[in-house]
């Protein structure tokens, strides 16, 4: 047998509130409005807790109890990963006493003095080293540096860096001009260099003698290292590391272990003063071989390919000093030589200028130092041209053979261009 189930009738609504709905209770039609739930608070151990919520935590712990708990938790966090107190971490008490101070200056005052016995070099010793912060100064100087196959003395003080001026020997790579310290790392240096040649173009080359110009913001760090060698040798020389506005001309000589180098000159990518030339430098083991006219000779053969009058930049050096007034001589005779003839009847000092590529200065100070330029009346002067002097200038100059550019040879386009068309040299008179 089965047992019958009782339904349970549903309660009535009493009869004052029939026809009411319930506010919650949908009408047919209508979508109903749920209230959205509420999300469960999430647990300590599922979200970081922010600074809201550690301000709330700690409300509730006493002052004094917070204190020494926040303090705590600063030296943890602080103090190297708790690997130091508050005590050890202070840096206050480790500040140095007259004392320490003093021991300080007097090692320091006997390192000075070691390393002047070693290096050789002059020390100040107007201050006695062990009074209390006397500052005792070592003027280092490198003697010697050692270039290809040749060690060369130094001329004057170049501003090298301070670890390499202590030592009195210099290495320098002669294809990079990298700077070393020591015969090891030289040799090191020699085997991996990759350079046969300045980091620039071939414009001239001419037997064994090469010509490269290289940009000194293309190729900055070679620029600089070239600065610092030729102040070795010049003495007005003070552009070491400012390189970008100018360019270098490096002299080689070639031969099967590459283009080595003998020299440079350097000149302004725009100079407003007109100079074809800012400094010069050839190496002491190159010198008293024609080397330095040849560069000046080179100068001015861009000059004249600019289509402008050049000039060097003063104050020149003693040996650029002669090396100039020799080649102004020459330049300016070898032009005179001619005068008189069918294809020169009339010169002139413009002419001479337009022909040589020298500013005027320059050849009014040329022929005014051998005496060929007389004033006449006033203001006036008179070219007076002595062609025996000239012709046994000219015969004792060409018996020492010496080394002349060739312009055919040169292989170049100005760097900034005239605006105005350049001057062309005539072929019949250069009268004015």
């Amino acid at each position: 047998m089965t047992k019958a189930t009782r339904e349970t009738p549903t309660p009535r609504t009493p009869r004052g509130q029939r026809g009411k709905r319930d506010a919650a209770t949908p009408v047919h039609g209508q979508k109903s409005k749920t209230t959205p739930k509420a999300t469960p608070k999430a647990k300590p151990d599922e979200h970081r807790a922010t600074p809201k919520d550690k301000q709330k935590r700690t409300s509730d712990i006493p002052s004094a109890k917070r204190r020494k708990k926040t303090d705590g938790d600063f030296e943890a966090r602080v103090f190297f990963n708790s690997r130091l107190n508050a005590h050890e971490a202070d840096t206050q008490q480790f500040q140095p006493t007259l004392e320490d101070r003093q021991m300080y200056e007097a090692a320091r005052s006997a390192a000075a003095l070691d390393e002047a016995k070693v290096t050789g070099c002059a020390v100040d010793s107007n201050t006695p080293a062990s009074t209390p912060g006397a500052v005792v100064s070592v003027g280092y100087r490198v003697k010697k540096i050692r270039i290809g196959a040749y060690e060369i003395d130094s001329w004057y003080i170049s501003p090298y860096p301070d670890e390499y001026s202590r030592h009195p020997l210099l290495y320098i790579c002669e294809f990079c001009l990298k700077y070393m310290k020591s015969s090891y790392t030289y040799s090191r240096h020699c085997q991996k260099c990759t350079l046969r040649h300045p980091p620039g173009d071939e414009i001239y080359r001419d037997g064994s003698i090469s010509v490269f110009e290289v940009d000194g913001r293309k190729n900055k760090i070679y620029c600089q290292n070239l600065c610092l060698m030729g102040k070795m040798f010049l003495d007005t020389k003070t552009l070491y590391y400012d390189v970008e506005p100018f360019l270098f001309y490096i002299l080689c000589e070639y031969d099967n272990g590459g283009y080595h180098f003998a020299g440079y000159y350097s000149k302004e990518k725009r100079s407003v003063q007109g100079y074809n030339l800012s400094c010069i430098m050839i190496l002491p083991s190159k010198q008293r071989e024609g080397y330095g006219k040849l560069l000046i000779e080179f100068s001015y053969l861009l000059s004249k390919k600019e289509g402008v009058s050049g000039s060097p930049e003063k104050p020149l050096s003693d040996f650029g000093l002669l090396s100039y007034r020799s080649y102004w001589r020459r330049a300016v005779y070898e032009i005179l030589l001619h005068v008189g003839e069918r294809a020169m009847p009339v010169v002139t000092i413009d002419a001479v200028s337009r022909k040589t590529g020298m500013t005027v200065d320059d050849v009014i100070s040329t022929l005014q130092t051998d005496g060929m330029l007389q004033r006449t009346n006033g203001m006036s002067y008179a070219l007076v041209v002595d062609k025996a002097k000239i012709e046994r200038f000219i015969e004792a100059a060409r018996e020492k053979a010496p080394r002349r550019i060739d312009s055919s040879k040169l292989r170049w386009a100005p760097f900034l261009t005239k605006n105005s068309v350049a001057a062309q040299e005539d072929d019949g008179d250069i009268s004015v």
